[in-house]
């Protein structure tokens, strides 16, 4: 595609779609407080609804990779982000913390599509050498959905409520919804794989891979090092530690958002530039490492030292982007859709294992052995360091690319 303009535009509705994936992963951060507050819930019962999002999410990802493989992209994408829609309502309509698990598992299955779906089509569209570059566009955009679900949800939460807040915000799907059926281009709503795509000898292909073995550690952790921060106990460990108020948690959750978004299209741009894909993530691994150990030590900061802190780990969050660019790397264009999703499994199962785990850590720290917000936090964080560090080992050994 040579058109200036409809690549633009095939961009910008690709990142509208991850934009409503962003928001719902990062907007019960925000809100996390007082949902717990409104249904008596624990941290325990807070860290799981946390992560029910990112298991039912991640437990789409292998029939979505069949699926894209084989049929068009955004006729699945449209079906997906209507589950969303009901996901969204029913989370707004819940009484009961069982109701609210379903809508965030609702909302987790129809997001799996919302990244996915878009790299799909980009690998399809373009070259090797230009995926990382457009890849980091829509993420970039796209990521403004956390930031919209910081600060600017918190507004509106705090005039209408969370539930209204969520109401009303549903209905930005379905506009986004209907910009897909009715402006996307007609030429790329015919793209359509091969059926024997259906063929799932593939994921033998996959996971037989070295590289693609050595990969998933960083998989695993390397976006849960920053996810679990920003979409879940970011906030109420700025609440609980720092004794930062819930409207000053919301400004500094939508700067590491937006850092995130910068990262996102910076790291698209210097991948194709470096061309040294292990140094990128290596680096930026070991660098989120020593962030979170800053947050360990037990220091009276200062607001601008957090937002400094927590906006330096959102913008190296974004190294995954490089990771995924790595993927794609391995295999051919044919099977992309099951490499990427495969790869996504791991990924998005690694935010539930380190929301669930800190979650129980938080909890049973405080509540069995009697330790303070700081110990309980920090004893969270430094967990998640150690993994980080084993996944930088293992990733350490994979072929330069």
């Amino acid at each position: 595609m040579n058109n200036n303009k409809e690549i633009l535009k095939i961009i910008l509705m690709l990142a509208s779609i991850y934009f409503i994936s962003q928001f719902c992963r990062a907007s019960l951060g925000i809100v996390a407080i007082d949902i717990a507050k409104d249904l008596n819930l624990n941290s325990e019962e807070i860290g799981r609804l946390g992560g029910v999002f990112f298991l039912a999410f991640a437990l789409t990802q292998i029939p979505l990779g069949i699926i894209l493989d084989a049929y068009n992209p955004i006729k699945i994408i449209i079906i997906m982000l209507l589950l969303i829609f009901f996901g969204s309502i029913l989370f707004s309509l819940a009484n009961h913390y069982y109701f609210l698990i379903i809508a965030r598992a609702l909302q987790g299955i129809g997001c799996g599509v919302c990244l996915m779906g878009p790299l799909v089509i980009i690998t399809r569209l373009t070259n090797t050498k230009n995926f990382s570059f457009y890849s980091g566009i829509v993420m970039g955009i796209g990521g403004l959905g956390a930031l919209v679900a910081t600060d600017p949800f918190y507004f509106i939460v705090t005039i209408s409520g969370w539930k209204n807040a969520f109401f009303y915000s549903s209905f930005i799907i379905i506009f986004l919804m209907l910009n897909l059926l009715i402006f996307f281009p007609k030429n790329i709503l015919s793209i359509s794989g091969k059926k024997n795509t259906l063929n799932l000898n593939a994921y033998k292909k996959i996971l037989k891979n070295k590289n693609f073995l050595f990969m998933l550690p960083m998989s695993i952790f390397g976006y849960s090092s920053f996810a679990f921060i920003l979409t879940l106990w970011g906030g109420k460990y700025l609440y609980l530690v720092h004794n930062i108020t819930k409207s000053d948690v919301s400004f500094l959750l939508m700067f590491m958002a937006f850092s995130w978004s910068v990262g996102s299209i910076f790291f698209g741009i210097i991948e194709k530039k470096l061309r040294n894909k292990k140094k990128i993530i290596i680096y930026s691994a070991i660098t989120i490492c020593f962030l979170l150990s800053i947050l360990c030590l037990n220091l009276n900061y200062y607001y601008f030292s957090l937002l400094v802190i927590f906006s330096f780990i959102g913008f190296l969050g974004a190294f995954t982007l490089v990771l995924i660019s790595h993927y794609r790397m391995l295999f051919n264009k044919n099977i992309i859709g099951k490499v990427l999703t495969t790869a996504n499994l791991f990924n998005f199962s690694g935010v539930f294992f380190v929301q669930w785990l800190t979650g129980l850590i938080i909890f049973h720290s405080k509540q069995k052995y009697y330790l303070t917000n700081y110990f309980s936090f920090s004893l969270a964080f430094m967990v998640i360091i150690f993994f980080l560090i084993v996944s930088i080992y293992f990733y350490s050994k994979t072929d330069e690319v």
